[in-house]
């Protein structure tokens, strides 16, 4: 009998076990919840920096965070019985590679494409970055969910207005108000090895590092970023170079550094050092002190006005691509 009792103690702990995962889906309206996902999406390459199965190992807890990111936007999950429909033009090819790019399931990819679409016709542009969050969204929420929170992302200024553009300057000129912080070394090291913001922000900032570190860390980070929207992401630079500040001064090259502010030279434990110091009170009261406004004029006048100015006047330049025949006869 007492055989009998652990075999079925154990059995039903197995079949509980096998109930929990479904359970923990069924409050995901997004992707996660599709009965085959993971055997559909296992290998995405959304799911990069999924590493040690953090996702699988975590699916309640990853769920948790992503409903605190729209609570924290005043968002509520869309009731709308979306049409899932394909377009009758997938519209721009970057659609169809972003796409292509993130999900491995056609069904996926078809409904991330409208997505996009969608977000091109209202935002008027289209950044491979808005891909990035979009795709990470779509795995825990409906696409009609997806699409208000990237609206309110697009066009809040608490967040990301202007850095979803396929000419992001907004992102470069904060790129550079947050390269003024620095210490004046620093600064000039950076310059001096050709790392330039918006040579790196773009990843940082646009696309909210979600191909730059792993799934354990990002969520905490997009905790803060929804929380206190791009405010959290000044504190974030300042905290990663306040900790690799002696890696860059000794860097010897550009590869190296950039190496480092790609992360992927950087040690998971120090970047776990950086997200959690972002939240810290210094860093807090320093983005709070900033004139954002007088910052960003300034940042933009000194760094970023000429060359767009030259680069747009070069557009009307007289092109010698015009092969001119003479009229007269041999």
């Amino acid at each position: 009998n007492t055989t009998a009792n652990t075999n079925l103690s154990t059995k039903q702990q197995r079949t509980t076990s096998k109930n929990k995962q479904p359970q923990n889906m069924a409050a995901c309206s997004g992707f996660l919840g599709q009965p085959d996902f993971w055997q559909e999406e296992g290998d995405a390459p959304i799911l990069k920096f999924n590493n040690d199965q953090w996702l699988q190992n975590h699916t309640a807890e990853a769920i948790a965070h992503a409903k605190k990111w729209i609570a924290a936007m005043g968002i509520p999950e869309s009731k709308v019985d979306f049409d899932r429909k394909p377009l009758s033009s997938e519209g721009a090819r970057i659609f169809r590679a972003d796409a292509n790019r993130t999900f491995r399931s056609e069904p996926n990819r078809v409904l991330m494409i409208k997505l996009l679409s969608f977000c091109s016709t209202k935002f008027g542009d289209y950044q491979q970055s808005l891909g990035y969050v979009a795709g990470v969204l779509l795995i825990f929420f409906d696409p009609a969910t997806v699409f208000k929170v990237l609206t309110v992302l697009n066009d809040s200024p608490k967040y990301l207005p202007g850095y979803w553009r396929g000419e992001a300057t907004a992102c470069a000129v904060d790129g550079y108000v947050c390269l003024k912080q620095l210490k004046p070394p620093l600064k000039e090291k950076l310059l001096k090895l050709g790392l330039l913001p918006e040579t790196f922000v773009q990843k940082w900032f646009a696309g909210v590092c979600i191909h730059h570190l792993p799934y354990r860390l990002l969520f905490p980070f997009l905790d803060g970023f929804f929380a206190h929207g791009n405010r959290f992401l000044f504190q974030f630079f300042l905290a990663f170079f306040d900790e690799f500040e002696n890696d860059i001064m000794t860097a010897n090259s550009n590869p190296e550094a950039n190496a480092l502010i790609r992360f992927e030279s950087a040690p998971e434990p120090r970047l776990e050092a950086v997200v959690r110091s972002a939240w810290e009170e210094k860093y807090v009261q320093k983005v709070a002190a900033m004139n954002f406004h007088h910052e960003r004029i300034i940042a933009f006048e000194e760094n970023l006005s000429r060359r767009l100015q030259g680069a747009n006047e070069g557009m009307w330049m007289k092109q010698d691509d015009e092969i001119e025949f003479s009229d007269e006869e041999d």
